[in-house]
């Protein structure tokens, strides 16, 4: 029976800790209940007990009963603190079994004392003396020690004394006393058994309780998490956000930083999906280390987070938290050896500029990071009022992009593509403009992204090679059309069914016809992009590489697919002659398109000292200002009929 000792299949904390409670709590009355007794016993006695012995009996008794239940008063409180663990548990079950012999001796005096003695009265004073034996033990029962130990010290010695009394009924108390003893046994362990199963139910229905608790919490914090980062999520974000708004007296002093990584679609473009992941993380890193530690920090989707920051007091604590993040993301990061540069964009709200609530603070954020991106990137940007008339004029670009095509609003310009050893014209690079019925002429950096986020890019495109095709074929027959597709475009899996359309509709020869791709189109890998090119090669068309230099350069790509043109970006032609490694990189461009038999072409040609440096280098093409500047197609067929472009580079 395990559940008579101590070391039992249960923990001491727990049930024993709760044993002892019990006890302590039954104690004060019990030994109210206990006083009585002796009181009584002492009245039914004074004829039968000599006053002296049963005076003492009583006052022993009283004594007893006495000490406990204030013992018991007086620690009620510490039971509770003090059996936190097995060590410290231990003394106070040892007090309840010294407790219990204690309480047991009185009754066992009196029976085994005086039993013999008081003639016909010994049938009481067995009943009394079994009674409380019966009582106590059902008391202790918790403690099932101290419940055997108490009943044992008065029965045992009652049955011992009547075995020695040579008497007939005396002999059948005896039996009585220690039947009684061991049923009372039976009876203490299966109340024991009980408590314990009922304490270690409980305890059960605690842990799983706990589990249930902490499983909660777990999916609560799931829920509330970024699961790449380990950053809050944006539910997390607005939680906190809607929470310091709505309690705007007590927290006025906190801003919203909206931050969007730069050029991270170029990253996860060129190194996959797994390289711009471990940016992602890279990148949270850095912002919660710039942050202070009651600041939250949150990933809103895709490459975007965000941070509320307390103590924002001023604009000026602002930028300079906005300077550090963007400080932060701007240091390299290195990706599979290689040193890969982001940036980022960051817009800044501050709670106490207005009334906002956290949706709108959000939105205020947002509209000035894209402020920010307008103006540089690398950069960040507070809040202003007039940002929404911004947004107003965004909406209402896409409203009038919808109809633009149906309206014919757009319009097709050409800038000359120049011959820089013969000064001949070779070919026109298309360009597009719509003419906004109220906002006049529009360049398409104004609304070509736009018309990638309205889902238009691939209708546009697809006009553009139609009218394009159309205008070059009615031009001389050596003069070369290129024509810039999007990532987006390229990607689609119609782009060299089109193109096959547009040439034969206008029955413009493919050999005419060149499509500007950028890097990013190449580094995607993706294989429908790649068999749209190998179609459009198929076809005759001519494929040139756009921007060369400013991307992820691979010269991979440029063994494996057979460009025909590679176009160095203006970026360098700007610093021929200031910069150094502007010319080696313009001349170890030219020297590899000339060992992958590719042309040259220089972009953004301005001055005549670029002009003559580029000649010096040996590049084959030019296109620039001071070659040519975009212009309408009846402007581009009379500049070819009139033979100004060939004077005009002449004069160059």
């Amino acid at each position: 029976m395990k559940f008579l000792h101590d070391e039992g299949g249960w923990k001491w904390s727990s049930v024993h800790k709760e044993q002892l409670a019990s006890i302590a709590r039954a104690t004060p009355a019990a030994m109210a209940g206990y006083a009585i007794n002796v009181l009584l016993a002492t009245i039914a006695f004074s004829g039968l007990i000599r006053w002296p012995a049963l005076v003492l009996w009583t006052l022993f008794a009283l004594a007893i009963c006495s000490f406990v239940g204030i013992r018991s008063l007086r620690n009620r409180t510490n039971h509770r603190t003090s059996a936190n663990g097995r060590n410290t548990s231990r003394r106070p079950a040892r007090n309840a079994l010294l407790f219990s012999v204690l309480l047991a001796l009185p009754w066992s005096l009196l029976g085994t004392l005086w039993t013999g003695t008081v003639a016909n009265s010994e049938v009481i004073i067995v009943a009394l003396v079994v009674g409380m034996a019966a009582s106590g033990s059902v008391l202790l029962s918790p403690i099932p020690a101290a419940a055997i130990l108490y009943a044992a010290t008065i029965l045992i010695p009652l049955a011992v004394k009547c075995l020695f009394i040579t008497l007939d009924n005396h002999l059948i108390l005896a039996a009585l006393a220690l039947s009684y003893f061991m049923f009372l046994v039976g009876l203490i362990a299966s109340n024991a058994r009980i408590f314990a199963e009922r304490l270690e139910a409980v305890e059960k229905l605690k842990d799983s309780f706990a589990a249930l608790v902490s499983a909660r919490e777990e999916t609560e914090r799931a829920a509330m998490t970024d699961g790449l980062t380990g950053v809050a999520n944006r539910r997390a974000f607005m939680a906190r956000l809607n929470t310091l708004a709505a309690d705007r007296d007590q927290s006025p002093e906190y801003g919203v930083f909206y931050i969007d990584l730069d050029r991270f679609k170029g990253v996860n473009d060129a190194f996959g999906h797994a390289a711009g992941d471990a940016v992602l993380r890279m990148a949270a890193s850095r912002i919660a280390k710039v942050v202070r530690d009651g600041d939250l920090v949150a990933r809103l989707g895709g490459d975007e987070f965000a941070v509320v920051a307390q103590e924002i007091c001023g604009r000026a604590t602002a930028q300079a938290l906005a300077m550090r993040l963007v400080s932060a993301l701007c240091d390299p990061f290195f990706l599979e050896g290689q040193r890969v540069q982001i940036g980022a964009s960051v817009g800044v709200a501050i709670a106490f500029e207005s009334d906002s609530t956290g949706d709108q603070l959000l939105t205020q954020a947002d509209l000035a990071m894209y402020a920010s991106k307008s103006a540089g990137r690398n950069a960040h940007c507070v809040f202003e009022p007039d940002m929404l008339r911004s947004v107003e004029e965004r909406q209402a670009v896409e409203q009038g992009l919808r109809s633009a095509l149906a309206k014919n609003e757009l319009e097709l310009f050409f800038q000359p593509i120049q011959g820089l050893t013969k000064n001949e014209i070779a070919g026109f690079e298309c360009l597009i403009r719509w003419r906004h019925p109220l906002r006049g002429l529009l360049p398409p950096a104004q609304f070509l992204s736009i018309a990638d986020e309205i889902g238009m890019a691939n209708d546009i495109g697809g006009w553009v090679i139609e009218a394009a095709c159309a205008q070059a074929a009615k031009w001389p027959s050596d003069v070369v059309v290129g024509i810039n597709l999007s990532p987006l475009q390229i990607a689609s899996d119609d782009v060299a069914q089109r193109v096959e359309r547009a040439l034969k509709s206008s029955g413009l020869p493919a050999n005419r016809l060149e499509i500007e791709i950028t890097e990013t189109s190449l580094l995607q890998n993706d294989p429908v992009t790649l068999d749209q090119l190998k179609r459009l090669k198929q076809l005759g068309v001519s494929i040139a590489l756009d921007d060369f230099g400013t991307g992820y350069s691979s010269l991979s790509y440029l063994v494996s697919f057979p460009l025909d043109r590679i176009k160095i970006d203006r970026l360098f032609v700007s610093q021929l002659g200031r910069s150094r490694e502007s010319d080696l990189i313009v001349r170890s461009i030219t020297q590899l398109a000339r060992n992958l038999n590719c042309t040259v072409v220089a972009e953004g040609i301005e001055t005549d000292e670029q002009l003559q440096r580029l000649r010096a280098l040996h590049v084959g093409f030019g296109q620039g200002y001071l070659l040519g500047m975009p212009m309408p197609a009846t402007e581009a067929t009379e500049f070819l009929a009139s033979g100004k472009s060939k004077a005009l580079a002449q004069s160059a």
